[in-house]
């Protein structure tokens, strides 16, 4: 049996114009893609198989790829999952990266969020973006309900927001 890996590949040194998809043909040529965190420049791969992720390290690592065949570096990430959430506490304000900064609007956060209970503010920050709520609860719903999924093409990472006081603040990401 498969054994999944406790953290993702790191994957960088490429264009910042790279698409998820294009990452993910790179990826899967070894092994089943569980997800991917795009941000720019690298990405958060979480491969299905330890192995697999492995292999991808070993075959990729120093390859040059792109349009402008800049090597790739890859490696397994430093932090681990359970690491990183372990430390979180919730809190009623989300942090929502990897969506299509070019093409993602506030109301396309507002139609996507709002079916998890009553927003307070959302708002949208070059890459990333916040989205607030009247409650942690619903802010817990929301975050398992749509961490992960697509928006806009693009699979996005949802996290609580990290020093909540009055307006935003956040820390270490």
């Amino acid at each position: 049996m498969p054994t999944p890996p406790d953290r993702p590949v790191y994957v960088g040194n490429f264009e910042y114009e790279a698409e998820e998809w294009e990452i993910r043909k790179l990826m899967e040529k070894y092994g089943d893609v569980e997800r991917i965190d795009m941000k720019q420049g690298y990405a958060f791969v979480y491969m299905r198989d330890e192995e697999d992720g492995e292999y991808a390290i070993k075959k990729l690592d120093g390859m040059e790829w792109g349009y402008k065949k800049r090597p790739l570096r890859l490696q397994w990430s430093k932090m681990r999952e359970a690491d990183r959430q372990r430390h979180v506490r919730p809190t009623t304000t989300l942090f929502v990266v990897n969506f299509d900064a070019a093409r993602t609007r506030t109301r396309d956060l507002e139609r996507l969020f709002e079916k998890y209970g009553p927003l307070r503010r959302v708002e949208i920050k070059r890459n990333y973006a916040f989205v607030q709520y009247d409650t942690v609860d619903d802010a817990a719903y929301a975050l398992k309900k749509t961490n992960a999924t697509v928006l806009l093409g693009r699979t996005i990472t949802v996290e609580f927001c990290q020093n909540e006081v009055g307006r935003w603040v956040l820390s270490e990401f």
